[in-house]
């Protein structure tokens, strides 16, 4: 399913970033460091009524002064092409002014759909509901008002957020039959494109081409020992937007389209050059979708043996949120490690669909509580667990229901996790596990 994408717009201290913090529970917000601007952009995955949605803040438009302006006034620009749907955020204790009506105007020429959003009604009083309904005048519709410092009115509008979306967003469903869908995600200039073009040229692959269904996306079936793959290309960025600032944007939206149909993210690095900051932003995405992953370190025919060894002791810490994610080295250019990289696809997309016998699960439980019972927090009563059960996969999902979900410490946590993978594997898959309350 192709998860929809919803950007905040509007002018200068309507108080977006408050409401895509109090939208998103105050989590931190996945930033996405990009050249030539000192503002980042923020994504949230989030969640309502059983519906995801990427949530985008943007920068607040305004007239620019600076080339540093003009050009974070094109990454909002932006935002609005590549979006499902447009919030417009207006101060709703001041009157409409000529600038509103101009922003309103250029949401209307994008064709999207948009609503139209009072925010700071912090107090609902006749004389401020009054002035905010002069916002009518946009040629919007009415405005829900919402306060982004308490939370009212942000119930409603997430329903009518909801609401459109089942009805205005194509879901791309697509059946196993057509294949295990991955794709390459990385910064610019890591060797994807080149990756691709190596893939597509060994003697094993059969290819097929044709266009895919995706919206900005090339979908390319290929076969590989037996098994039917679908690969998301993005080399077309670079065709519509030329500057590199554009491309890094452009490029940042499409990871987001794509994460929502991929089975598999192949996430590549360049051996060559430092890990960055930019890199961590991209594999934390990975992990926010709850996709499965395997490390690609490209270019190891530019670097010796010694540096290749020096980089892989170095990912569990840099990466340490997908810890359980499999490294492979390969060169796109000599097309080393091309058939190992598949196989691994193969091997980790099957871990996703794993599912562990109730027998099994049972005695795992009773050997943690023998080995490592959880201890009693401060203030907490101590934590008695109960069962342990499977509740899905992709990704696979555990629910253990316990006395006091809160009292478990997550220190302990991390290690029932990493003892859980170490009995059952799930090499590459992100495990999911439910604390319930018991009823």
């Amino acid at each position: 399913m192709n998860t929809p994408i919803v950007a905040i717009i509007g002018l200068p201290n309507t108080g977006k970033s408050t409401f895509f913090n109090k939208v998103l529970g105050m989590r931190k917000a996945l930033t996405y460091p990009e050249a030539g601007t000192t503002r980042d952009r923020h994504f949230g995955l989030t969640s309502w009524n059983g519906m995801d949605f990427y949530l985008v803040d943007t920068a607040g438009l305004a007239a620019p002064k600076s080339d540093l302006e003009q050009n974070i006034q094109k990454q909002t620009l932006l935002a609005i092409d590549q979006a499902d749907l447009i919030l417009l955020m207006v101060d709703g204790k001041t009157p409409p002014g000529s600038r509103d009506f101009a922003v309103a105007q250029k949401l209307t020429q994008s064709k999207k759909p948009v609503i139209l959003v009072a925010n700071k009604i912090d107090s609902r009083t006749t004389k401020v509901e009054s002035l905010a309904s002069e916002y009518v005048k946009l040629g919007l519709g009415k405005p829900f008002l919402v306060s982004s410092v308490n939370g009212t009115g942000i119930g409603d509008l997430l329903d009518e957020i909801v609401r459109i979306l089942k009805l205005s967003t194509i879901n791309y469903q697509l059946s196993p039959e057509q294949g295990l869908r991955i794709a390459f995600i990385g910064k610019p200039n890591v060797g994807k494109s080149s990756l691709i073009n190596a893939l597509l040229k060994q003697e094993r692959l059969l290819v097929h081409h044709e266009a895919g269904t995706t919206r900005s996306a090339v979908d390319i079936p290929f076969d590989f020992d037996n098994q039917k793959f679908l690969l998301y290309d993005t080399a077309g960025i670079k065709k519509k937007w030329k500057q590199d600032a554009d491309v890094a944007a452009a490029a940042a939206f499409q990871s987001l389209r794509i994460l929502s149909l991929t089975d598999v993210v192949l996430f590549v690095l360049d051996s060559s050059t430092a890990l960055a900051v930019q890199d961590q932003a991209i594999a934390a995405q990975i992990v926010e979708a709850n996709k499965s992953l395997v490390v690609v370190i490209n270019k190891v025919d530019l670097i010796s043996k010694p540096e290749q060894d020096k980089l892989l002791n170095m990912l569990p810490d840099y990466f340490s949120k997908a810890w359980w994610a499999p490294v492979v080295l390969i060169s796109a250019k000599t097309g080393m490690n091309l058939e190992v990289m598949l196989k691994l696809v193969i091997q980790v997309h099957e871990q996703s669909q794993k599912q562990i016998p109730q027998e099994a699960l049972d005695g795992f439980l009773e050997k943690i509580l023998d080995q490592h019972m959880p201890g009693k927090m401060e203030d907490q009563r101590a934590p008695k667990l109960y069962n342990l059960k499977q509740i899905g996969v992709k990704p696979p999902t555990f629910k253990l229901t316990v006395n006091f979900p809160a009292a478990l410490a997550a220190a302990w946590k991390k290690l029932f996790e990493k003892q859980f993978r170490l009995k059952f594997g799930f090499e590459g898959t992100p495990v999911i596990i439910n604390y319930a309350k018991r009823q």
